[in-house]
């Protein structure tokens, strides 16, 4: 087929920047070049005078390779950064790593293939601890790098470098001077695989079935004076239930509500009597199967001070009340065991019970259990319903499904156990009242998390600071050989804070305890000789102490503007910082808490190895490319949870193809455009150029507000809109005419490519914040045209514009959104006139407006010379009709132009071409082309 002999006279659009994307290619080139500018440093000192802004990151764990949680939180930060720098804030921003701690050493132990147990060289030990962090975290650094976010990679904070560590310890001996942190015993989350405490963070809910028992406690001492007429020849006893039946060796007490009445039933076999909760005695009839008659009714209030026989040691122990026994489940009576929960240590401390726990670290008896010495609690369950069977303390056993507490490193169940710890106080000096009250000062996104952070610490226990394991900062503490106290003196503290800061905490356990306190230390009763510590530092510490190690130690603003973690730090990090913050500076280290949910498989369930639906972002980036992952993440819900699949990246691929195609077509049409000679002034543009450029300014408006509230997804669907509807749908397509086939300098074409230049530089400033790595790869391609001479070396060295530039006075929205409107009406009419053969093309087509409207009819008039353009159509009409406004496409007259396509009745009125029209002869003899008949020039 022979090619068009005018195809060379049309100013079709020229660009290297390609329509395939080949993200997954040309990324690690862009990533080198950011770094061979050292672009991070750049940024910096481009706004090294502009306002402050600080996010500050949240360490993850230096185990294993990024998962897509990680992605979806760094790449969060990373919009977050990029859009504050580009609007001239002074944004560092400093990531960090998670390095000690319980999972690291686990993995190690189990590559060494040797428990806890069998370590005797720990410093050896924790010399290989800190090599395997090392090694994840450059693994994990590479992965970050890959998804483009932007900082120093080279010098990040890491919880184990010596720095870190030493302010860590001065932190934690700061909080003791102060008075926070205290040792004693307490019941505590245990986990007996891992052997060590758990915080509340590192505990999870799994649904788990498990024995339920209802037992009968005997009294001891029945009142009848209390109880009323029964026959007291007869066993009078408590009926109790529980869940947790390997606790009743520890059981001091039973307690009831003092508020609630208790039925006195009398068994109609047997004669005996049972006493429960008032509310509760028909469930507890219909769960145990007895067949009882109420004999009597006693209050809660008159049973406290009786006493009843341990069902395994026939000790006596008392009945109490407390304010935690409800009416929701099991008899109104609650078995209490001090050393087994954290309610119980309470109930135990109040009532003066003994705080009894026959459990070791392994969560095994100890000889105290008697018989059940040596055995697992959960191991010894059955054998302990058994027993109790056995000595007639059993009166139904029943499996139920409940909520039960796991380590969420091990994934094994927990126990409570009493032991002695390093804690917190969460309420000295109203501590927990002035954490609660502060909150109101900070800002939560979504506001929903205030609430959710305030209510986790008003029920918050005391923090336990301490762990029985290796790999993490040491708990800094001598004890007195002689005395036994732990020695808290300012001087000491001093001592061992100096080293600290110089050394790390490795001294801790390498050095003879003599080398650990200024030279002729003595405690308060005189003695020289000491021992150490040997337990470490809770790993949430080591991150919760971050404000004063990273953003205080690197001379960063404190407090930050932002943290941002997922919303499990609710009772994670953000405390674990807010504390201690709190406690030494009377300040929140954080202005503003924003949250993101989980990343769910398709199906909405959590992702896990077993189930095979991972996602890994390793994977979706060499498949993608790193900027359809950012695109995800910016149009993701993400302060809820978010979903993500391949099916899923359908969508954020497909717009991706929208938005490279509409910047493609704009830098296309730029190729002979040099603003310097070119430009038009603003009020001299074209009015649909005029109106363009104030949906830029609006757009500028609604991404800045979008970024501005952390909300992406509003900036990112202003963008797309903005290239779908505005552009691709309306200016480019009704503009094509102008710049194709008009001359070069033509005042039209050169006023749409004014406006097209702002849009291409603004539109790519506005999505480089998300879609970093293709405004960057455009930035360049700007950067070889005229337009782009004065461009800064990357994208990123520019601001974000904060409106239009060329904008001019002349407000013309209302009158282009209503040409808008009408030509919506006229699109609908060329599709029904096309389905009917009418016209192919909409060129062949001339409309006609039919309307008795005056006001439409004036319009009308109004734009007709416009409606060509905007219409993509060879020919307009009004004429009279009704009211409604109705559009009519008829095929226009006249004859195709060979160059220009439209329908022209003056086709062949220039001798020398008589094939095209006179507008387009008119431009090949002003730009001076020159056509010969049957020229096979190129499209």
């Amino acid at each position: 087929m022979a090619k068009n002999k005018y195809s060379h006279t049309v100013l079709l659009p020229k660009t290297d920047f390609p329509m395939r994307a080949g993200l997954t290619q040309k990324e690690p080139k862009i990533l080198d070049f950011w770094k061979s500018i050292n672009l991070y440093e750049a940024v910096l000192k481009k706004n090294e005078a502009g306002k402050h802004f600080v996010l500050h990151d949240g360490p993850p764990y230096a185990n294993g390779k990024i998962h897509i949680g990680h992605a979806l939180d760094k790449t969060i930060k990373d919009i977050i950064l990029k859009s504050r720098s580009m609007t001239g804030h002074y944004a560092p921003y400093v990531p960090g790593w998670d390095c000690h701690g319980l999972p690291i050493e686990q993995a190690l132990l189990k590559e060494l293939k040797q428990d806890k147990k069998h370590i005797t060289d720990v410093p050896a030990f924790r010399k290989k601890a800190r090599e395997f962090a090392a090694k994840f975290i450059d693994l994990q650094r590479q992965g970050f790098k890959r998804l483009g976010v932007q900082t120093d990679w080279d010098d990040p904070y890491l919880t184990m470098s010596p720095r870190y560590e030493g302010i860590t310890i001065a932190v934690f001996l700061d909080l003791i001077e102060k008075g926070y942190v205290y040792k004693g015993q307490k019941t505590i989350t245990w986990c007996s695989h891992c052997e060590t405490a758990l915080a509340d963070a590192e505990t999870e809910y799994k649904d788990v079935s498990s024995s339920s028992i209802y037992l009968r406690f005997r009294l001891a001492n029945p009142n009848p004076e209390v109880l009323g007429e029964l026959d007291y020849t007869q066993p009078i006893s408590l009926g109790v239930w529980t869940t947790t039946p390997w606790t009743i060796p520890s059981n001091m007490a039973a307690a009831v509500s003092n508020t609630e009445d208790y039925a006195i039933l009398k068994d109609d076999k047997t004669g005996e009597y049972y006493i429960v909760a008032e509310k509760l005695a028909e469930e507890f009839l219909k769960n145990t199967g007895l067949e009882c008659t109420q004999a009597g009714k006693v209050s809660g209030e008159k049973l406290v001070g009786m006493k009843y026989y341990h069902p395994l040691t026939n000790k006596e122990n008392p009945i109490i009340w407390t304010d935690f026994v409800t009416m929701d489940a099991g008899v109104g009576i609650v078995h209490i065991a001090p050393g087994h929960g954290e309610d119980d240590f309470r109930a135990g401390k109040q009532w003066g019970l003994e705080t009894f726990c026959p459990v070791d670290e392994r969560g095994c008896y100890t000889k105290d259990a008697g018989v059940f010495e040596g055995m697992h609690v959960f191991e010894a369950n059955p054998l302990m319903v058994k027993k109790l069977d056995e000595l007639g303390a059993l009166i139904k056993e029943q499996e139920i499904v409940h909520s039960y507490p796991h380590c969420w490193r091990c994934h094994n169940p927990i126990i409570f156990r009493a032991t002695e710890q390093w804690f917190m106080s969460i309420d000295k000096d109203g501590l927990r009242q002035k954490l609660m009250d502060n909150l109101s000062h900070v800002k939560f996104y979504p506001a929903g998390g205030e609430e959710r952070m305030r209510s986790m610490i008003a029920l918050r226990p005391d923090w336990c600071l301490s762990r029985q394991r290796f790999w993490g900062t040491p708990v800094t503490i001598l004890y007195c050989k002689k005395c036994g106290k732990p020695q808290i003196n300012h001087d000491l503290f001093e001592f061992i804070k100096a080293r600290a800061m110089k050394e790390g905490s490795d001294f801790w356990f390498t050095d003879e305890v003599e080398k650990l306190m200024p030279q002729g230390y003595a405690c308060e009763c005189g003695c020289h000789e000491f021992r150490k510590e040997t337990d470490i530092l809770d790993v949430w510490l080591d991150s919760g102490v971050s404000w004063a190690a990273v953003l205080k130690d690197r001379g960063l603003d404190f407090p930050a503007d932002v943290y941002s973690e997922g919303s499990d730090q609710h009772r994670g990090w953000f405390q674990s910082s807010y504390i201690p913050s709190f406690a030494l500076e009377g300040t929140a280290p954080f202005k503003t808490i924003l949250t993101h949910g989980m990343v769910l498989a398709q199906d909405g369930r959590q992702m896990h190895k077993s189930l095979g639906n991972s996602v890994d972002p390793e994977e979706v980036v060499n498949k993608y490319g790193a900027d359809i992952l950012r695109l995800w993440v910016s149009f993701s819900d993400y302060q809820g949870d978010v979903r993500i699949s391949d099916e899923i990246l359908g969508g954020p691929i497909d717009t991706y193809r929208k938005i490279r195609n509409t910047v493609r077509y704009a830098l296309g049409n730029l190729a002979d455009y040099d603003p310097a000679v070119h430009q038009v002034p603003g009020k001299e543009l074209t009015e649909m150029d005029q109106y363009m450029l104030g949906r830029l300014d609006a757009l500028i408006q609604e991404v800045h507000a979008g970024y501005a509230e952390f909300n992406f997804r509003r900036a990112m669907r202003a963008i797309t809109d903005f290239c779908i509807l505005d552009l691709s749908s309306f200016m480019l397509d009704a503009s094509k005419d102008r710049l194709y086939t008009l001359g070069a300098s033509s005042p039209a074409r050169r006023s749409a490519q004014t406006v097209l230049a702002e849009i291409a530089v603004t539109l790519l400033q506005l999505m480089a914040p998300v879609l970093s790595f293709t405004a960057e790869e455009a930035w360049q391609e700007l950067r070889k045209t005229s337009l782009g001479r004065d461009l800064p070396q990357s994208i990123f060295l520019s601001n974000m514009p904060v409106n239009a530039s060329l904008i001019p006075q002349v407000k013309l929205e209302e009158k282009w959104n209503q040409i808008r409107r009408v030509r919506e009406t006229v699109q609908k009419t060329l599709e029904e006139a096309r389905q009917k053969g009418v016209i192919g093309s909409s060129l062949e087509a001339k409309v006609i407006f039919k309307t008795a409207d005056a006001n439409m009819k004036a319009f009308l008039e109004e734009t007709k010379n416009l409606w060509p353009e905007i219409a993509i159509v060879s020919a307009v009409e009004i004429a009279d009709g009704t009211d409604t406004l109705t559009v009519e496409a008829v095929h226009a007259s006249g004859v195709k132009c060979a160059r220009c396509w439209q329908w022209r009745e003056d086709v062949g009125s220039d001798a020398k071409h008589g094939d095209i029209c006179a507008r387009c002869a008119e431009v090949l003899a002003k730009e001076g082309l020159v056509v010969e008949e049957g020229e096979p020039v190129g499209a």
